[in-house]
C-alpha cells in the first residue's frame, strides 16, 4: 500500500467519522429537544468525545502500522477493539460512579453511549472490510 493511498484512507477515515458522530450528536439534540430529556446532553457530549478520540486514535495507530509492516493489520485491528471496548468500559464505570444517586441518568447514558459505539464498531468494520478488500485485488 502506498503512501499516497494510506494518507487518502485516513483522509476519508477521519472526514466519514466526524460526519457520522456529527451526526449522531444531533439527531440526539434533536431527540433532547423534542423529549424534553435534558440528561441527555451528558450523554451525547462524552460518547461523541470519545467516539472522536477513540477514532482519531484508531487510525493515526493504523497509519503508523500500515506504513511500517502491514501485515499485522489484523492484529491491530483486534487489539485496538479490544482496547476500545476496555475504554468504553471505564468510562460507563466512572458515569456509573459520578451519577451514583441518578439512576435513570445513568441508564439513558448507557443507551446513548452503547448507540455511538455500536455505530462506530459497525463504521469500522465495513470501512476497513473495503479497504482491505481494495488492497487485496
Amino acid at each position: 500500500m502506498g503512501t499516497m493511498n494510506i494518507n487518502k484512507t485516513v483522509s476519508l477515515y477521519n472526514k466519514v467519522m466526524v460526519w457520522l458522530v456529527s451526526g449522531l450528536t444531533l439527531v440526539g439534540l434533536l431527540t433532547m429537544q423534542l423529549s424534553g430529556w435534558n440528561e441527555l446532553l451528558t450523554g451525547l457530549i462524552v460518547s461523541a468525545v470519545f467516539c472522536l478520540v477513540c477514532g482519531v486514535a484508531y487510525i493515526q495507530g493504523w497509519k503508523m502500522l500500515a506504513n511500517r509492516s502491514a501485515q499485522l493489520l489484523p492484529k491491530y485491528h483486534l487489539a485496538s477493539s479490544a482496547l476500545r471496548l476496555l475504554a468504553a468500559c471505564v468510562v460507563l464505570l466512572i458515569v456509573c460512579v459520578v451519577k451514583r444517586a441518578d439512576v435513570f441518568g445513568i441508564k439513558l447514558f448507557a443507551v446513548v453511549f452503547m448507540v455511538y459505539y455500536v455505530v462506530m464498531l459497525i463504521f469500522d468494520a465495513l470501512f476497513f472490510a473495503k479497504v482491505s478488500k481494495i488492497n487485496i485485488q
